[in-house]
């Protein structure tokens, strides 16, 4: 199993920064987690994502309607915009529920694995997701007013190789890729503490997953 963590720190310097690696959504279709998503590049892309690069969408107006999605490849561009990019992708649909609304306006930008990450090595060999669910009630009826569910994503190798790079642990924009099945997942770390006693670091470490699906 292949699992990496692209990092986002800003541009890089071989990055296209005109054109081609995001954009206005145009069109979306997706079926039992298949997605091909058709965006706007605004000139001719000098940036076409392949097969392992991680796309997102998500609305302008406040952010909260959002997925994740691993990049399968390019397909065939529909007639439609000007300088249209189409991709093909898939997403976890236990995580993430995205379906494109009339009169939002959507954005799809590209991270891709080449241009992010600068490493070679697999930062993991596996991974776990556990969800933790919330629930508040009042009166004896136990009438739920309050309901949460939250996700953390946990890799099993050792945390020097983190602590090591810093970067990855810092960075804003944090992507979880697992080529094996084909999926992507954006995580965070909010709060986290490196144990290191006799030189030997704890052999997990966990993030927040960002899920738009309750």
């Amino acid at each position: 199993m292949a699992v990496e963590l692209i990092y986002d720190n800003g541009v890089p310097p071989l990055s296209p920064v005109i054109s081609g690696w995001n954009g206005e959504l145009l069109a979306y279709s997706e079926t039992s987690g298949n997605a091909t998503i058709t965006f706007e590049a605004g000139a001719a892309p000098t940036f076409i994502p392949s097969e392992s690069d991680v796309a997102v969408i998500y609305n302008t107006s406040d952010l909260q309607d959002f997925a994740v999605y691993y990049v399968t490849g390019t397909v065939v561009t529909p007639p439609i915009g000007s300088f249209p990019v189409a991709i093909s992708a898939k997403v976890d649909k236990n995580l993430y529920d995205f379906t494109k609304q009339s009169g939002e306006t959507y954005m799809v930008v590209v991270y891709s694995v080449a241009l992010y990450s600068d490493l070679a090595a697999n930062y993991a060999r596996t991974y776990r997701i556990t969800s933790n669910i919330e629930k508040a009630h009042y009166s004896d009826l136990m009438i739920a007013y309050s309901k949460k569910i939250t996700h953390v994503l946990t890799v099993d190798n050792l945390r020097r190789n983190f602590w090591n790079s810093k970067d990855a642990l810092m960075a804003d924009t944090i992507f979880l890729v697992e080529e094996c099945n084909q999926k992507a997942y954006k995580i965070s770390i909010n709060e986290s503490t490196f144990d290191i006693f006799n030189d030997k670091f704890k052999s997990s470490i966990s993030f927040n997953l960002a899920s738009s699906k309750v």
